[in-house]
């Protein structure tokens, strides 16, 4: 067993900066002397390293969308290094074969799954369900447990997108809606309001509205976005029929009289809204699954081999590897150990 243990880790693992190590070319969200980093996705724990990753790996592999986040978010990746990949294609990297997996987290998000003729491995990052397509038959599976401890769930988290849809539209009621938020988790709004049929104007900081750009150019529907303090934006305000979206670094810092303020968190579990003062929600929007959608990942996928990332997940990636040996006996563990 502890041959066969070893065996497992050498295809696939995580190192002490976070990269997630699968076969032999790949290193994954981050920094390793691996050929190809790959990005899943644009939040920060995810793209630890990427400017020594862009000088030493001969690659950096992401989707389309993906790439053109990260250009709006100011990295520059030479053309010569740039590898796109689209969910459910397919590239070969020497004796491998890595294909990206739909994940339903943020705009551009991936699962990733490496297949060799003698072993196939996967990563979930991060994900919610449903949605999510659920890699099975893998010899390793490398799963992100954000939210790995048994009390940690959200039963309304598949109705929570409507409850904020509907704190919106009573806030813009009495004046405008300021959200804030997450990178990747603001567009998510952004993309989720249109889908309700809300005309009303968005508003956003530079980088932000670069952003939202970028997801106008792949066909998403978000006009009307305006660029803060510009002419037209500023006319907008005037009507006090708007919303504006910012980043959670502004939420102490931005104060607006008559207006709706709603921060974005998925790290609270008692109830999926709480008012904080006259004018500020608390809504508990999350774009990671709960305990009870990571068991439900795992028990449909059961791998030969689960190790739950302990970069990311702390002490709850522990605890969710020891239920998963515990209840589902899966071998887990949490990696990396120190």
């Amino acid at each position: 067993m502890l041959e066969q243990l070893k065996k497992l880790l050498r295809l696939a693992n995580i190192s002490d900066k976070g990269a997630i190590l699968l076969g032999e070319n790949f290193a994954i969200d981050g920094p390793a002397q691996r050929l190809v980093r790959v990005v899943t996705h644009i939040h920060a724990d995810h793209i630890i390293g990427l400017e020594n990753s862009i000088r030493y790996s001969a690659f950096i592999l992401a989707t389309p969308l993906t790439h053109d986040l990260l250009k709006a978010m100011g990295y520059r990746i030479p053309p010569s290094k740039e590898l796109r990949l689209e969910v459910g294609s397919k590239i070969k990297i020497g004796n491998e074969m890595l294909v990206f997996h739909k994940a339903n987290h943020i705009p551009g998000s991936v699962q990733v799954e490496v297949e060799a003729d003698e072993y196939c491995v996967g990563y979930t990052s991060d994900f919610k369900l449903p949605g999510t397509y659920i890699m099975r038959d893998l010899d390793v599976l490398v799963i992100d447990a954000t939210y790995g401890y048994e009390e940690w769930n959200r039963p309304w988290q598949e109705e929570i997108e409507e409850l904020l849809v509907d704190i919106v539209i009573d806030g813009l009621v009495r004046g405008p809606v300021h959200i804030f938020g997450y990178h990747g988790k603001l567009q998510e709004v952004m993309i989720l309001l249109r889908e309700r049929g809300l005309d009303v104007p968005f508003i956003a900081p530079k980088r932000v509205y670069d952003m939202a750009r970028v997801l106008i150019g792949y066909g998403y529907n978000l006009d009307p976005v305006l660029l803060e303090n510009t002419r037209e934006a500023n006319e907008v305000m005037k009507d006090n029929w708007y919303v504006f979206f910012e980043h959670t670094s502004r939420s102490t810092r931005v104060k607006c009289h008559n207006c709706t303020r709603i921060l974005l968190t998925g790290w609270e579990f008692k109830e999926p809204f709480r008012k904080v003062d006259r004018n500020t929600w608390i809504v508990s929007f999350s774009d990671h699954a709960d305990f009870r959608q990571l068991v439900e990942y795992v028990k449909e996928a059961h791998p030969k081999l689960l190790i739950v990332d302990r970069f990311r997940g702390g002490n709850a990636a522990s605890y969710f590897a020891e239920y998963v040996r515990r209840k589902l006996g899966i071998p887990a563990l949490a990696l990396p150990t120190t």
